[in-house]
C-alpha cells in the first residue's frame, strides 16, 4: 500500500511538470520559405541563412507573443538572407563569376526589405515591452523560456538594425550594377572561339587517300548548346555597302537564337540603363533641364531617374519636378531628389526640408538639414542647433554643420570650432567645410590655425580656404604662404592662387601697431587699426615722396594705398581703403607668366626673391624628355 501511494504521488508530480512544460515547450523549425514561398529555390543553398543552423520558433499559445515572434523571425531571416546575397555577389564580382542567382534574389529583396527596415525600430520597442510583461502573462518555467526566446530575438534585432540600411543599399547596388547583367553573356562569349579551317585541297595527280573531315564539336554552356556556323559564302557584297554592319547583324541574330528569354530580358534592361544614363549626361552637358525633368518623370528605370534628379541639382534647376518626385516616386529616387533639392536650397522647398528631417534614411535627413540651412530660415536654424547637431549619426551631424554655415552668423563660429575637436574624421572635415562656407574673418583665421597646428588636416584646410572666392580667402592664402616652409603645402597654395587668378601686388604689414590713414599723411585721420602680418591689396602709390620719422630715423619714401580687412568692431563694410608709408610694408607680387595661363610667379619686390607657382622651365624639361 505504501509503495502504491508513492507511485501515485510521483505520477501526479510528473503530470504537473508536464502541464507546466506544455505551457511553452512546443516549438517548430523556421525555414526560408516561411518568409515567403518565392524563396523556395534558395532554401538549402549557400544563400540560405538556415543552411548551417537550425532555428526553432517557440509557440507560447499566446496570440500577442506568437504573432510578434513570427514577425521578428521573418525580419531577421530576411536581413540575414539579404546580407548573404550581398556578400556572395560581391565575392563573385571580385573573381569575375556570374551572379545570376544573386541578381534574382536581389530583385525579390528590393520589394521585401524596405517595409521590414521601416518596422525595425518598432519591433525592438515591442520586443522590450513583451519582455517586461512576460511575468504577468506566463507562470512557472514558461516565464524563463519565453524571456529567453525574446532575449535572443532582441539581440538579433539590435545586431541588424545598424546594418539594415547598408544591406538595403548593397542589394540596390547589385541590381543597379550593369556588370551583373552582362557578365554571364561576356563569359559565354569568352569561351566561344570561332573555328576557321583551311580548305582541303585534293591532288588528282597522286592517288592519295582523302583526308577525313574535321568534326567541330559543339560546346555546351550551362545546359544550352551553342551552334557555330560559317557565314554563307554566296552572299557577295558589292558597291558601298558596309560589310561590318551585315556581319554584326548576322552575329546578333545568332546570339538571339542562343539566349534564353531571361537573358534577353536582362540584356534589354541593361541596355535601357545605359542609354538612359547617356541621355542624362548628354542633357546635363548641354544644360537642358527640361529634358532631364522629362526623364525624371517618365523613365521606367529608377536608377536613371535618380541620375536625372542629381543632374538637375547640379544645374540648379527643376525644383517643382524634384518636389513631385519626392511626393510620388519610390525610395530609390527620393534620396536623389532630396539631395538635388538641397543643392538648390530654395526657400520655397522649406516644407520639404522640414519633412525630410523626419525621414528614416540618415542620408535624406542629412541633406535636408543642409538644405534647411541654405534657406536661411530662423526656424530652420533652431532645428539644426537643437536636433541636427544632437544626432547620433555622423552623416547627419556633418550635414547640419554645413547647413548652419549658410546662415553666416558670427555666433556660429564657436560651434564649428567646437566640432573641430571631434574624434570623428568625417565631422572634422565637415567643420572645416562649414568654416569655409561661413567665410568670415574669424572662420578663416581658424582654418589658418588648423594648417599651422594639425599637419594631417593642413592640405584639406588649404583646399577649403581655396573654395571661398572672397578677397579675405586670398589674404589668408598669402599669409599662410609667408608663414609655412613645407614644400608640398607651398605648392598647393601656389596652385590655389593661380587657379583663382589672384594676380596683383599685396602688402604685408611689418610693424606691430599703427593705423591705416585716410590720406598719405601721418597726421591724417586713422580709418582702421593695423598690426604685424596683416595683408592688404595694393591699389596705387603716390607720385611724390614724403619724409617720415620712424623711431630715431627720418626716412624718405612713397605712400602705398591698400585695401584691407576692417578691424573696427561693428564696421559697415568688411574692407577699408587707406594709406600706409612704404617702409612699414613688404610688397609681394603674384604675376602671371606666359600666354597659357597655367604658370605664375610669386615674388618679393623688396628682397627680390621669388618662386614659380607652376615652374614652366621644369615642365618644359619634362616634356622634352618624354
Amino acid at each position: 500500500m505504501f509503495q502504491k501511494g508513492q507511485d501515485i504521488i510521483w505520477k501526479s508530480s510528473l503530470w504537473v511538470v508536464l502541464v507546466l512544460l506544455i505551457g511553452c515547450s512546443t516549438s517548430k523549425p523556421y525555414q526560408l520559405t516561411d518568409v515567403s514561398p518565392k524563396y523556395k529555390e534558395y532554401q538549402g543553398t549557400d544563400l540560405d541563412p538556415h543552411k548551417t543552423k537550425e532555428v526553432l520558433v517557440p509557440v507560447t499559445n499566446n496570440r500577442k507573443y506568437d504573432e510578434f515572434i513570427q514577425e521578428a523571425h521573418k525580419a531577421i531571416a530576411l536581413l540575414e538572407f539579404g546580407e548573404n546575397v550581398a556578400l556572395r555577389a560581391d565575392s563573385k564580382k571580385t573573381v569575375g563569376e556570374p551572379a545570376a542567382q544573386e541578381m534574382q534574389a536581389a530583385a525579390y529583396l528590393e520589394e521585401d526589405l524596405p517595409p521590414i527596415i521601416t518596422k525595425l525600430p518598432g519591433l525592438v520597442q515591442t520586443n522590450q515591452d513583451l519582455i517586461d510583461s512576460t511575468p504577468n502573462d506566463f507562470d512557472g518555467p514558461a516565464i524563463g523560456r519565453v524571456t529567453y526566446a525574446l532575449g535572443n530575438i532582441l539581440d538579433s534585432l539590435k545586431q541588424y538594425s545598424p546594418k539594415a540600411i547598408g544591406i538595403q543599399n548593397a542589394i540596390r547596388n547589385i541590381r543597379s550594377d550593369s556588370n551583373n547583367y552582362s557578365q554571364g553573356k561576356d563569359i559565354a562569349d569568352a569561351e566561344i572561339k570561332p573555328v576557321v579551317e583551311d580548305p582541303i585541297i585534293i591532288d588528282d595527280k597522286k592517288d592519295k587517300p582523302k583526308k577525313p573531315e574535321k568534326i567541330i564539336t559543339k560546346k555546351e554552356d550551362i545546359g544550352s548548346k551553342i551552334s557555330i556556323k560559317r557565314l554563307n559564302r554566296k552572299t557577295k557584297v558589292t558597291g558601298k555597302a558596309k560589310v561590318d554592319e551585315q556581319i554584326n547583324e548576322l552575329v546578333k541574330k545568332e546570339e538571339e537564337e542562343v539566349l534564353s528569354d531571361e537573358e534577353k530580358k536582362d540584356r534589354e534592361y541593361t541596355e535601357q540603363i545605359r542609354s538612359g544614363l547617356v541621355q542624362v549626361f548628354q542633357w546635363e552637358y548641354y544644360r537642358r533641364p527640361r529634358n532631364l525633368e522629362k526623364i525624371l518623370a517618365t523613365h521606367p528605370i529608377p536608377r536613371v531617374r535618380s541620375a536625372a534628379a542629381l543632374a538637375l541639382g547640379r544645374l540648379k534647376a527643376g525644383r517643382v519636378s524634384l518636389q513631385t518626385a519626392i511626393d510620388r516616386d519610390g525610395y530609390q529616387v527620393r534620396p536623389a531628389a532630396y539631395k538635388a533639392l538641397s543643392d538648390l536650397g530654395d526657400k520655397r522647398s522649406l516644407s520639404y526640408f522640414i519633412a525630410g528631417t523626419k525621414a528614416e534614411d540618415p542620408e535624406v535627413i542629412a541633406v535636408s538639414y543642409e538644405g534647411l540651412g541654405k534657406t536661411k530660415d530662423p526656424a530652420g536654424r533652431e532645428m539644426i542647433l537643437t536636433t541636427g547637431l544632437a544626432s547620433e549619426y555622423v552623416v547627419i551631424v556633418s550635414g547640419s554643420l554645413r547647413g548652419l554655415a549658410y546662415h553666416r552668423l558670427d555666433a556660429d563660429v564657436e560651434v564649428f570650432d567646437k566640432f573641430l575637436k571631434s574624434n570623428e574624421p568625417e565631422i572634422k572635415e565637415a567643420a572645416l567645410e562649414a568654416l569655409a562656407i561661413h567665410g568670415s574673418r574669424e572662420s578663416l583665421r581658424i582654418l589658418e590655425r588648423v594648417v599651422a597646428e594639425e599637419p594631417n588636416l593642413a592640405l584639406l584646410a588649404v583646399d577649403e580656404i581655396s573654395k571661398n572666392p572672397s578677397l579675405s580667402a586670398t589674404f589668408a592664402l598669402i599669409r599662410l604662404n609667408e608663414a609655412q616652409t613645407d614644400e608640398k603645402l607651398g605648392k598647393r597654395i601656389g596652385e590655389s592662387l593661380l587657379r583663382r587668378k589672384a594676380f596683383g601686388k599685396y602688402a604685408i604689414i611689418l610693424i606691430e601697431d599703427d593705423y591705416l590713414r585716410s590720406e598719405p599723411n601721418e597726421r591724417s585721420r586713422p580709418v582702421s587699426y593695423i598690426k604685424n602680418k596683416e595683408i592688404g591689396l595694393v591699389l596705387s602709390e603716390t607720385k611724390k615722396e614724403f619724409a617720415v620719422r620712424i623711431g630715431e630715423d627720418i626716412l624718405t619714401d612713397k605712400y602705398i594705398q591698400v585695401k584691407m580687412e576692417s578691424t573696427l568692431p561693428g564696421a559697415r563694410d568688411a574692407f577699408v581703403t587707406g594709406w600706409v608709408f612704404y617702409p612699414k610694408l613688404d610688397i609681394i607680387e603674384v604675376k602671371q607668366l606666359g600666354s597659357d595661363g597655367k604658370s605664375g610667379k610669386y615674388s618679393n619686390l623688396k628682397k627680390g626673391k621669388h618662386n614659380n607657382l607652376f615652374n614652366p622651365i621644369e615642365e618644359i624639361k619634362v616634356l622634352k624628355k618624354d
